[in-house]
């Protein structure tokens, strides 16, 4: 359901299975042709402590393509005095580069970025398998 492989970025198996075992959760419209999932631990929201926020964005050719993964950004507040949430990490696969605030673009394929973004996958994947994100939303893109 899920293109695993993006040039020379692969992605685990598990993970792909774990993020198709959400989106079957959803009625997808068969002319979706880009989709967003949001992964949200309500409790972020009000102490501010607990999994960060999650948005991944889905592209497909047509009905009958698999899904590939457009981008995958997690957010944060910055501080405790800011109201509004800022991306903390985004991954763009199709693009192959990665964004930190604090230290701005770099190629996703470079081995310590490569790297960071294979442990972001797992940790994502183990709060999935456990459950931890319980508001989960996916909106169709028109």
């Amino acid at each position: 359901m899920i293109v695993e492989s993006y040039q020379t970025i692969q992605l685990a198996d598990s993970f792909c299975h774990a993020l198709s075992a959400i989106l079957r959760r959803f009625d997808i419209p068969q002319e979706a042709e880009r989709i967003v999932l949001n992964c949200r631990d309500p409790n972020y929201y009000r102490s501010r402590q607990g999994l960060h926020p999650v948005e991944i964005q889905f592209k497909r050719e047509n009905n009958e393509s698999l899904w590939s993964i457009a981008f995958i950004a997690s957010f944060s507040y910055q501080n405790d005095r800011h109201d509004s949430l800022d991306v903390e990490l985004y991954f763009h696969l199709a693009n192959r580069w990665c964004y930190q605030p604090d230290a701005g673009s770099a190629d996703l394929v470079q081995p310590a970025v490569l790297d960071l973004f294979y442990s972001w996958c797992s940790a994502f994947e183990r709060h999935l398998a456990k459950q931890a994100l319980q508001d989960i939303q996916l909106t169709m893109i028109r």
